[in-house]
């Protein structure tokens, strides 16, 4: 392969901010005093500072500004819930225990008020049998422990236990019981049991005496049964409420985020250049109105983006600028630049044979051609004049790539031409005058419409230049031609009288440009292909073809592949079905987990040589034929 075809698959296109050189002179290192300079005292070293590990209020914080709204919501409700069911919950519960309790004690007062009128009769007349009967009645109660009757000296007068008959009590319940004037309620153990004791003080009314204590004990344990049964069931409607409020609390979060997702959604579309989709408007509340306003700024920016299409791109840069109305006003600035023009051959005679349809169509081709080359070179398109191209390359350093541009431009449109020669359709050949110098830049025109360009002598020297190049040929002036000097070919020619000149102007022929120019332009794409290995063609390998043309290809693989490699690759191509491409390594490179290879095609046949150049010129991007199938 020749060193044009290696370049020609290796090389990345150029950049404009590449190929821009700066005019920011170095800042000067500023001058100690000259007392500084008299202290030759050395400064103390500063102590380094051990960075602080964040605390864990600000992690918690991170922690929790990382988790997402709808996360934040439903945990939130649940959170209010949960503290709403439990406050509930202990309220509840410390109601009903003490109605529980009270209802108790009542009916343990009710229970010992009776026993104390039958102990009454019975320490008077000292029969116990009527006294035993009333305790046999008590105890037929499930919750009943016990049930007494003690006098005045604290001797068990009756006792539903036969055996404590005549005993005497002396425990501190039992004289608290004994000393109480009053109904008695105490909480006491008993046989690992707690019991609720009441005590019924038995005292004669005339004389105001106290002849001894009735007593009854009751079991709290169908009191604590009750409370562990209610705990339970509310428990039981806690967890249910929880699981309830968790799930209308995640659908209420979702309702109210999902317009914040696609509204999400929107702006990485927008963020990636796509403002051909508006976001749906799911409500009319702040979400919504949020919404009706992206979708009015998607709207506004697809103005701004298509009116830039019918200005240059100097004029772009000027607005963006100056962004203050006040400082676009008429006048401009001495610059020094390179001028391109390009001019149709024999487009007038070609376009009396066309429809107006047709010589738009076709024209669109090569104009588009030329607009992608030199943007890649670093130069702007400052205007279409019809069939004819301006176009701007700010700064000195900037000359070799307008030439590169336009040998690029050439080499583009012979292959275009070959290829619709095949094909049978019309073909434009174009010719190109480069010239540098100083020009005035800045606002032309009037107040009311205004156009940021250049105009001076020397962009007319450039216009001339591209009046009198053959088809095909590049005219670079002297003073072009001297900045460039050998960094491209040329081919010497006499000087030629241009129109508004006294003196023949001095012209070389730019044939070449150091490093290679392309011969054939490419185009980017996505597509998926399979390639095998020379040796290993039964293993096959997906890859995907980032930018081809007719000479190779870009391709994107998972694994290192040596330069110098041999690869069959298969292309799937639409009209031309499935071919076999075999290939030559020609370059390689890491970016990140990928492997990007570059590829030169070895045995690659005319039709689909044709078939590849017809694509990369296609125009309108919505309206692409697809390459492979």
């Amino acid at each position: 392969m020749t060193d044009d075809m290696n370049r020609d698959v290796i090389d990345e296109p150029v950049s404009a901010v590449d190929a821009l050189a700066t005019d920011t002179a170095p800042i000067a290192e500023e001058q100690p005093h000259a007392e500084e300079k008299k202290n030759d005292t050395p400064a103390p070293a500063p102590k380094k500072q051990e960075p602080q590990s964040p605390s864990l209020g600000s992690r918690l914080a991170k922690l929790l500004s990382s988790i997402s709204v709808k996360y934040k919501i439903s945990g939130t409700f649940v959170i209010i819930l949960t503290v709403a069911v439990v406050s509930l919950g202990i309220v509840t519960f410390t109601r009903q225990n003490t109605i529980l309790r009270n209802e108790m004690k009542s009916r343990a007062a009710t229970l010992a008020s009776q026993l104390a009128n039958v102990g009454k009769e019975g320490l008077l007349t000292k029969q116990e049998m009527p006294v035993f009967a009333a305790i046999e009645d008590i105890q037929k109660r499930s919750d009943v422990v016990y049930a007494m009757v003690v006098d005045d000296t604290g001797k068990v007068f009756a006792h539903s236990d036969f055996s404590k008959k005549e005993s005497v009590l002396s425990d501190a319940a039992d004289r608290a019981s004994i000393t109480a004037d009053a109904l008695l309620f105490q909480e006491i153990a008993h046989e690992s049991d707690s019991i609720l004791d009441a005590s019924m003080p038995i005292t004669l009314k005339t004389k105001n005496l106290k002849i001894g204590v009735a007593r009854v004990g009751l079991s709290e344990k169908t009191l604590s049964a009750a409370i562990r049964n209610q705990k339970t069931i509310y428990l039981w409607m806690a967890l249910g409420f929880a699981i309830c409020g968790f799930i209308a609390s995640f659908m209420l979060a979702r309702i109210i985020t999902k317009p914040l997702d696609s509204l999400s959604e929107g702006i990485q579309i927008v963020a990636r250049g796509d403002l051909r989709q508006l976001v749906e408007v799911r409500s009319e509340d702040e979400i919504g109105k949020l919404t009706t306003v992206f979708n009015g700024m998607i709207l506004s920016l697809r103005e701004k983006l298509l009116m830039e299409k019918y200005l240059s791109q100097s004029t772009v840069l000027s607005i963006k600028e100056h962004r203050d109305v006040t400082q676009l006003k008429l006048g401009g600035e001495r610059k020094y630049v390179t001028a391109l023009f390009s001019d149709a051959r024999g487009f007038t005679a070609l376009s009396e044979k066309l429809s107006p349809e047709e010589v738009v169509s076709l024209m669109n081709i090569y104009l588009n051609l030329q607009t992608t080359v030199i943007h890649q070179c670093g130069g702007i398109v400052d205007k279409f004049v019809g069939d004819e191209v301006m176009a701007i390359f700010e700064g000195r350093g900037m000359e070799v790539y307008a030439v590169r541009a336009a040998v690029e431009i050439q080499n583009y449109c012979r292959a275009l031409n070959a290829s619709r020669a095949v094909a049978g359709e019309k073909q434009i050949n174009i010719g190109i005058g480069l010239n540098s110098g100083d020009v005035v830049m800045g606002n032309m025109g009037s107040e009311d419409h205004m156009d940021y360009t250049v105009i001076g002598d020397n962009i007319n020297v450039a216009a001339r230049l591209c009046g009198v190049a053959q088809p095909g040929q590049v005219l670079v002036s002297k003073a072009t031609a001297t900045e460039v000097g050998n960094q491209a070919t040329w081919k010497e020619l006499s000087p030629v009288q241009v129109k508004g000149k006294d003196q023949p102007i001095p012209v070389a022929e730019a044939t070449a440009v150091q490093g290679g120019a392309r011969k054939f332009m490419r185009r980017a794409t996505d597509e998926s292909v399979t390639y095998s290995l020379e040796g290993f063609l039964d293993e096959s390998n997906k890859a995907v073809i980032k930018n081809i043309c007719p000479a190779g290809c870009l391709l994107e693989v998972s694994g290192p592949i040596g330069i110098g490699s041999k690869l069959s690759v298969n292309l799937n191509m639409v009209d031309l079905g499935l071919i076999t491409v075999h290939s030559t390594v020609y370059h390689a490179r890491k970016q990140g987990e990928a492997y990007y290879i570059g590829l030169c095609f070895n045995d690659l046949s005319e039709d689909a040589k044709n078939h590849i150049i017809h694509w990369i010129h296609q125009v309108n991007a919505e309206l692409v034929k697809p390459l492979f199938a």
